[in-house]
């Protein structure tokens, strides 16, 4: 409770201790009042009875005493003229033999109804029965008729000896005013009171509060005096009123020299016009004004102000005078732009990042690409088993520092929050089975089995960034091989319960799908990527998605790296409106999970139905085996299952899928056919990292091949007779385009005539954006498409695209297929070379696949244009 609560309580209790107190004292003078009157009463029936004795009165009744009871009835009569207030006195015989009292006289000529009425003493009325049982004179009333009121005094008339019959005496006396007098006496008694204690404390309370007032005023006074700001009340004419010590040492003038000037005078024309009339415009309008000004030093010296000019009321509105209360910013603004310079400062450094990350992306990408292509090339030439093993070793450590560089470069976006995410309809079956592949090779190297799962309630495609979710997935895929020695990695994914809708998710129609179903349009799914690897201690989990950090120093030592995957995939994952936890326990491996919510773009996957065939698999690993038999089981298909091809000897089956591990196939390789099963009805399951030579003699062995791990679709396609993207070793599809390929480094060029011949393609190499320039002014008709470099000297390649697109290399070239091939791989620059007309946007190292999915789209565009 504050103190002004308390304050206030205890003064309304002592206003109510006032009130009660003198409402008490009304009631006891009330009481006082009505005990004077009954004693009035009884006191003038004591002495009317003491008038009579009772042989006197015994003797009244007898026949022939009229004359003794005129003389009885006359003294009455007196007895009632003494006091003009006494309506009646009468006597009355109470016999107990007898059930009604009887009057004996009275002193009016009517007789008396109470007189006439009263019974014996135990049913007698309260008054009568009271002297009678006592001889105490008592009253009873006031008694009213429902015209009159009245009070009735009883005293006893008998002698000491009581013996029946017994005499009493009434006497009646009018109580008209009796009520009134008692309120009166009632009141008087507390307002007394209330005059007596109740004023002293009102007095004291307005005194106590004039105080009070006093000291708001003072300290009001003194605040105003003491304040660092300036404060300034100005009448309705602009006149100053009150400066308070502020202003005087703000504008070096004393109090008596301002009192009575126009403010205006010291406001100077930086103010801007009528900056003072501005200001009490406002106010007369009843509205504050804020803002700054320049004021006016008694030296002639400026210096800026902020403040705000308050108009006062009187209370029945009318505009009484204004109060303006200023500072003085001259380090305000000093400090301001300061900030503004630091700002700038910040934001240069920002740039300078942005650039400094773009710079370091292109130039660590670029000698990089070179390394990675032409180790790819060179693996593929005849190599001693030393020479090999030394290549594949430096195509390991550049994909390591690939690796490092990409998760530096996502990381640092992901802290400036420039990352943002690009979601489009993809396939997350696809998504898996693509992170698979790319750590197909290490996890042969190490013989470990990669395994997926997907629910069949998973949708056909969702609304999502498929390049972060691939992500996502290769870093825990990544991870789980990396810390995995023996067993199995396994990617699995299934619908999971609802948890509100996705944080800033696109809509389906940005996306380009339309509007989905709104009672399916969204859907949460939940990833976990398990291995049978060391495992994670419990206390150490907390921990393990935070940047730059692992579990130990040991494990760094051991297994290498920098700490930043799980943390940019904590960040990714949340950006896609989800969470990533971890259950693991040291020695039973670890699964890491993450779910997202996401939009559906497209139904359940079609029912796959292989009715009525009889599929064989010959497969060593167990849990891959157990994985293919329950997904052939599923789509219907008849499952034989054995460890080795020669289980499947003698037996019946349509088609086989037979494992052939590197060993076996060199085995083969020396064999022109085999006897063990039949070839046209096998199908060979070999690492993705089997030599092409090794491949080339399998061919003999096998109808076609299929790498590891297996992609579902790709199976179910072969076994039902189709061939969906399935991949057989053949070699890389062979274009025939004519390829302008634009990248300033000698390396790079050098890979990419290379690669472009495996494709078929012949090519023209040049050095720079202008020289593309003038090949495609002069020789355009020569390429069917461009490949260009994006950060080049002299022109660059988004340069160099506006100026084609722009026809300034003519109508041509303004056409042509344009595919951006640069070691920048932000979002930004991807962003910003679409917006300047690149058709298809690849990033160094360069991948043949990707590449040659490019070409495709190239393919597939002119056939669509020829139609």
């Amino acid at each position: 409770m504050s103190l002004l609560q308390s304050s206030q309580l205890k003064i309304a209790t002592a206003w109510a201790a006032i009130l009660l107190s003198g409402a008490g004292i009304g009631w006891w003078n009330a009481g006082r009042h009505v005990r004077e009157l009954t004693g009035q009463v009884v006191r003038g029936t004591t002495r009317a009875a003491i008038g009579f004795d009772a042989a006197e009165v015994r003797q009244l009744g007898a026949a022939g005493d009229a004359a003794h009871r005129g003389a009885v009835e006359a003294r009455l009569r007196k007895f009632k003229a003494v006091d003009p207030r006494i309506r009646s006195i009468y006597l009355l015989r109470i016999d107990e033999a007898t059930p009604q009292g009887v009057p004996l006289a009275h002193s009016g000529a009517a007789p008396v109804a109470a007189a006439e009425t009263a019974a014996r003493p135990g049913a007698a009325a309260a008054g009568l029965a009271h002297v009678l049982l006592t001889g105490e004179p008592t009253v009873e009333g006031p008694l009213s008729d429902g015209t009159s009121d009245w009070m009735r005094g009883w005293a006893l008339i008998d002698d000491a000896t009581n013996a029946p019959p017994r005499h009493v005496l009434g006497l009646d006396i009018d109580a008209e005013g009796w009520r009134t007098e008692t309120w009166r006496a009632g009141f008087e008694g507390a307002f007394y009171w209330w005059i007596l204690f109740g004023l002293p404390f009102a007095a004291w309370l307005v005194m106590r509060r004039q105080h009070e007032q006093r000291e708001v005023i003072r300290n009001l006074s003194e605040a105003m005096e003491q304040s660092h700001s300036a404060i300034m009340i100005v009448d309705l004419e602009g006149r100053i009123e009150y400066a308070n010590r502020g202003v005087c040492r703000q504008i070096g003038y004393g109090r008596r020299e301002l009192i009575g000037r126009e403010w205006g005078e010291f406001q100077t024309a930086a103010a801007g016009a009528g900056a003072t009339g501005e200001m009490l415009a406002t106010a007369r309008a009843g509205r504050p004004w804020e803002g700054e000004w320049f004021s006016r030093r008694k030296d002639g010296t400026t210096y800026p102000v902020r403040g705000v000019v308050t108009p006062v009321k009187h209370r029945d509105g009318s505009l009484a005078c204004f109060v303006a209360v200023y500072d003085d910013v001259t380090e305000t603004k000093a400090r301001e732009e300061e900030l503004r310079d630091a700002r700038d400062a910040a934001l240069a450094g920002d740039r300078a990042k942005g650039q400094f990350l773009a710079t370091m992306s292109h130039e660590v990408r670029t000698p990089l690409n070179g390394i990675v292509g032409f180790t790819s090339l060179l693996l593929e030439t005849p190599l001693s088993s030393e020479q090999r093993e030394y290549v594949q070793t430096i195509r390991m450590s550049t994909e390591a520092l690939i690796q490092l560089t990409g998760d530096i470069l996502d990381f640092a976006r992901i802290e400036s929050g420039k990352l943002k995410l690009d979601p489009l309809a993809c396939d997350p079956r696809e998504c898996i089975e693509d992170a698979l592949d790319l750590l197909a090779a290490k996890a042969a190297e190490k013989n470990l089995e990669l395994l997926h799962r997907v629910a069949p309630d998973v949708p056909a495609a969702i609304i999502a960034d498929g390049g972060r979710l691939r992500q996502v997935l290769v870093n825990l895929v990544g991870n789980a091989v990396k810390f995995t020695e023996r067993g199995e990695v396994e990617v699995s994914v299934a619908v999971g319960a609802a948890a509100g809708p996705p944080a800033g998710r696109p809509s389906a129609e940005r996306a380009g799908h339309g509007p989905p179903d709104a009672a399916a349009a969204e859907c949460t799914l939940v990833f976990s990527v398990r291995d049978t690897g060391i495992g994670i201690a419990a206390e150490h989990h907390a921990k393990l998605f935070r940047p730059f950090t692992q579990v130990d120093d040991t494990t760094t030592r051991r297994y290498g790296g920098t700490g930043l995957g799980l943390a940019i995939c904590r960040n990714l994952v949340e950006l896609m409106a989800g969470r990533i936890y971890v259950e693991s326990q040291p020695g039973h491996g670890s699964t890491f999970s993450f779910s997202v919510r996401v939009p559906v773009a497209a139904p359940q996957q079609p029912n796959h139905d292989l009715a009525g065939l009889r599929f064989a698999l010959a497969i060593g690993s167990e849990p891959l085996r157990r994985e293919l038999a329950a997904l052939a089981a599923s789509w219907n298909a008849e499952v034989v299952t054995a460890a080795n091809a020669a289980e499947l000897a003698g037996g019946s089956w349509d088609v086989a899928l037979v494992e052939v591990t590197e060993t076996a196939a060199r085995d083969l390789a020396g064999k022109g056919s085999t006897a063990d099963w039949p070839p046209d009805k096998c199908l060979g399951l070999v690492p993705i990292s089997l030599p092409n030579d090794l491949r080339a003699s399998l061919r003999a062995h096998f109808r076609l091949l299929v790498n590891k791990p297996v992609h579902h679709d790709t199976l179910f396609g072969l076994l039902s007779g189709a061939r969906v993207n399935a991949p057989t070793g053949a070699p890389p599809t062979q274009f025939g385009f004519r390829v302008l390929a634009v990248d300033d480094n000698a390396t790079n060029r050098r890979l990419i005539k290379h690669v472009l011949g495996s494709f078929g393609c012949t090519v023209r190499l040049l050095e720079d954006g202008r020289q593309a320039i003038h090949e495609l002014t002069a020789n355009a008709g020569d390429f069917d498409v461009v490949l260009l470099d994006l950060h080049m000297p002299e022109m660059d390649g988004i340069a160099a695209l506006r100026e084609i697109r722009s026809g300034q290399a003519g109508s041509r070239a303004q056409t042509m297929w344009i595919i951006a091939l640069t070691a920048d791989a932000r979002e930004q620059q991807r962003a910003r070379a679409m917006e300047s007309g690149v058709n298809d946007y690849l990033t160094k190292p360069l991948k043949l696949q990707e590449l040659e999915t490019a070409f495709r789209r190239l393919r597939s565009e002119r056939m669509a244009r020829k139609r």
